[in-house]
């Protein structure tokens, strides 16, 4: 114990009041990553402040959407079934995500600031293949309830992926312009000159 003690006084000694502040910081970090309650909340507001904005497909790295999957369904958070076709009269802004995961919750504010400046002019698809009560819950707790969220756990193959969250950015004549893995900073200017220029095509 009087180790202990020694110890103690002298790291107070010789540390200066700011190195001490900085220790404190990082131990009250690494308890809230440990913590299980705290820990997807730390990480996500981490990957935040570290996230960029994503980059656009090149006109010969763009695909045009198949017919087959522009027929693929999925259900809004009151059962409705909605297709993709449906949505195809704005550009479509299309997002697969999880509520366990830290980078799909990272980006959901960015998202949700960019769905109040362009959710009359561009569909919004954000897909979880959770139950609805799930994902009804995480919305309401997280404030993110006005954010369009449907479920489906049949993903067609040219918008699967092996991570997510993945988000796709789809034109009004069905090209895939954007196709981003992992977690981006959506609320940007550069995400919006994209978004202007694809509402203002015929």
């Amino acid at each position: 114990m009087s180790k202990i003690k020694s110890y103690i006084s002298n790291y107070f000694e010789k540390k200066k009041w700011y190195s001490i502040l900085s220790d404190f910081v990082f131990v009250i970090l690494l308890a809230l990553l440990i913590i299980p309650a705290t820990r997807t909340e730390v990480a996500s507001f981490f990957i935040r402040l570290t996230s960029l904005p994503p980059s656009t497909l090149e006109i010969d790295e763009q695909k045009t959407v198949s017919q087959q999957s522009l027929t693929w369904s999925f259900k809004d958070m009151d059962g409705n079934t909605v297709s993709l076709n449906s949505l195809s009269d704005k550009p479509i802004f299309l997002n697969f995500w999880a509520t366990w995961c830290p980078p799909c919750i990272a980006e959901l504010p960015g998202i949700k600031e960019l769905h109040k400046v362009y959710g009359d002019r561009i569909n919004f698809v954000l897909v979880s293949n959770e139950s609805r009560a799930k994902v009804r819950g995480f919305a309401k707790e997280k404030g993110f309830d006005q954010l369009p969220f449907y479920q489906n756990e049949d993903v067609p193959r040219e918008f699967s992926s092996q991570s997510i969250p993945t988000t796709f950015i789809i034109s009004k004549n069905g090209n895939i312009v954007l196709d981003k893995k992992g977690v981006a900073k959506w609320n940007s200017e550069k995400v919006e000159e994209l978004l202007d220029k694809l509402i203002a095509e015929e």
